[in-house]
């Protein structure tokens, strides 16, 4: 799941913790306390790729985690929230107002003018909109304090300004959204960042200090952001590992989110080439001759790319239909000139799920693009694979963000 528009910038603070020093003997005078390095925590958190949440199944190439959400500087008022999906092309932490337990009472972001604030976040496939609140976030062993999450579908601010919903479908509920929530992990430190941070811009951040609702300036720390940047340890970038799938896929198939690249022994980069990105996130993308934008998106459940040459689906609305399997490739080339061949398939969708209904993910499932000249490596792009996601601005290990690499 992507946005249609990024823009940025803030960076994360890293937090030591020391350690007593030895005293002397005489009149020498005792050495100064010696700081020690963070000592590593749990940074592996386990994906799952099924049907989805009872209120929403049916999903396919859905990566889904479980978090836990508390309020500020609590240990106690948490609340644990499974089918969060995992989407490497947005930033931020989203969860649906139904999932959240009714004694979640999160306290409210406000603008310079100390209004509340709503966010809308507008995605390739439509809308999500909802109020914006502060907690704290617990994943794996990482913690992230007080950052600012995005409730989607709350009742505090019924009415959807028309600069937000325009003509797009609205993903207010577990069942349109596909999940209880989203964790976006991409490069990008805020959803918004600078632009939003100097001027109000419809579709984006709105300040609400009663019945309607007006776009807002927000300043960035405040802002819907990478919860990776907030961690104390392990907070450069993410690892994405999914096991390899046949071409008929598979049910509930299960891999590993590590956070951090290069921070401890599981997550260093080995032989994976790293690919710098532009400043959209993306990398050029070299396809049956046409030059496009490529970028690295789990929260897509196909790979997405213009190709009028390979019918569409009548079922599967959005899949590509071939009658036979297409063998087809591209070349990534990041912007430090790096690049590489990705060879893939493309099924016939219909065919794909009716002989195959108790499957839940897929690795050779394309569709055509939202956006012209723009090609989605979605989910079946991280089967067998080991993606890392490295933020803008921050060495990891040992290159400077934002790149992807695999």
């Amino acid at each position: 799941m992507r946005f249609s528009n990024y823009l940025l910038c803030l960076l994360s603070s890293l937090i030591l913790v020391a350690c007593g020093g030895g005293g002397g003997s005489g009149s020498s005078p005792a050495p100064a306390p010696t700081p020690a390095p963070p000592q590593p925590v749990q940074n592996v958190q386990t994906i799952v790729i099924d049907s989805g949440p009872s209120a929403a199944s049916g999903s396919i190439n859905s990566p889904y985690v479980t978090i836990t959400v508390c309020q500020p500087g609590s240990t106690t008022l948490c609340q644990t929230i499974d089918h969060i999906l995992v989407d490497t092309g947005s930033s931020g932490l989203r969860i649906i107002s139904s999932a959240l337990a009714g004694n979640m009472t999160l306290p409210s972001v406000t603008n310079a003018s100390g209004n509340p604030v709503a966010e809308c976040a507008r995605f390739a496939d439509g809308y999500s909109w909802g109020s914006v609140k502060q907690a704290d976030l617990r994943v794996a062993g990482e913690v992230a304090s007080s950052i600012s999450v995005h409730i989607i579908g709350d009742s505090a601010f019924p009415s959807v300004p028309n600069g937000c919903s325009g003509s797009l479908v609205a993903e207010n509920t577990v069942a349109a959204f596909h999940a209880n929530g989203l964790l976006g992990i991409s490069t990008f430190i805020q959803d918004c960042g600078a632009a939003c941070a100097s001027q109000a811009l419809e579709g984006w951040y709105y300040a609400c200090p009663g019945a309607g609702c007006g776009a807002t300036a927000l300043a960035a720390a405040k802002q819907v952001g990478n919860p990776v940047a907030a961690f104390a340890q392990d907070n450069n970038g993410t690892l994405v590992q999914l096991p390899p799938i046949g071409a008929n896929g598979a049910a509930g198939v299960t891999g590993s989110l590590i956070f951090g690249i290069g921070t401890q022994t599981n997550n260093a980069l080995g032989s994976a080439g790293i690919y710098t990105l532009n400043s959209a996130g993306n990398v050029s993308a070299l396809y049956q001759g046409q030059v496009m934008q490529a970028f690295f998106d789990s929260g897509s459940n196909g790979l997405f790319f213009d190709d009028s040459t390979i019918p569409t689906c009548t079922r599967s609305k959005g899949f590509y239909c071939p009658l036979v399997t297409l063998s087809r490739s591209v070349t990534n080339t990041g912007l430090n000139g790096r690049s590489s061949n990705v060879s893939f398939d493309v099924v016939n969708a219909d065919s794909l799920f009716q002989s195959n209904p108790g499957n839940t993910a897929f690795n050779n499932l394309a569709g055509s693009a939202a956006f012209s000249s723009f090609f989605d490596w979605g989910l079946p792009f991280f089967f067998g694979r080991s993606v890392y996601t490295a933020l803008e601005g921050v060495s990891a290990g040992g290159t400077t963000g934002p790149y992807v690499a695999y």
